[in-house]
């Protein structure tokens, strides 16, 4: 399998851990984040993917999926608030660009 094969494989495992966001629930979209991101991460720890094309699949899943983009900006207007052992590190890696494209500070990831 080469390395596009690894990366579509990814992106549809990414698209289908994704659940429902709701409707307007802040909660759900954290979560949904959150699921998503912990596979992204498992993905990178099993050797799968590497972190960059983690962030890349995550970039596009955001473009390709309303509900991920809901999600993801949701997280990052309020990763501050989001318990540290809950987010994994390419999940804060992404919400904090996120913040930054959003012209939000980033959040130091040593005081997180």
């Amino acid at each position: 399998m080469d390395e596009a094969d690894k990366s579509l494989d990814a992106y549809e495992k990414l698209y289908q851990k994704l659940p429902s966001i709701g409707f307007l629930s802040r909660k759900k979209r954290v979560i949904a984040y959150l699921k998503v991101t912990k596979l992204a991460q498992q993905l990178i720890d099993d050797e799968e993917i590497s972190e960059d094309n983690a962030l890349y699949l995550l970039s596009v899943l955001a473009r390709k999926s309303s509900s991920f983009q809901k999600a993801a900006t949701m997280t990052a207007l309020n990763l501050q608030q989001i318990d540290k052992a809950a987010i994994r590190a390419v999940g804060f890696k992404f919400a904090n660009n996120l913040r930054c494209n959003l012209q939000m500070l980033p959040i130091d990831d040593i005081t997180f």
